[in-house]
């Protein structure tokens, strides 16, 4: 594989990269804040009875721990987060977040 070949393929991963991180945050943000609204607005009884609710909290839970993969990896030494944290997208403000989290 050419050498320019190889830095599109890693600029083309870097970004869909960027893309997964920022719509796994954003898509556990928004199941987080779904959450609060229902226990705002239903009984514990409706939330325990409700797929929907159930349905929330594993979309949440499943951001969570992709996020958490993708940090595991990052704390690995991958050159990873150092290409990241370089280019100025706003994904190492996800990332340390998401860190804080662990």
């Amino acid at each position: 594989m050419t050498k320019t070949m190889k830095e599109k393929l890693e600029a083309q991963y870097k970004q869909k990269l960027r893309t997964l991180i920022g719509s796994v945050t954003h898509t556990q943000n928004i199941a987080d804040q779904a959450l609060v609204l229902a226990k705002g607005l239903m009984t514990e009884a409706e939330q325990e009875d409700s797929d929907a609710c159930r349905v929330i909290e594993n979309v949440s839970c499943a951001c969570e721990e992709a996020l958490q993969v993708l940090c595991e990896e990052l704390q690995k030494g991958t050159r990873l987060y150092e290409r990241l944290s370089t280019d100025e997208s706003g994904v190492e403000r996800f990332v340390e977040k998401a860190m804080r989290d662990l």
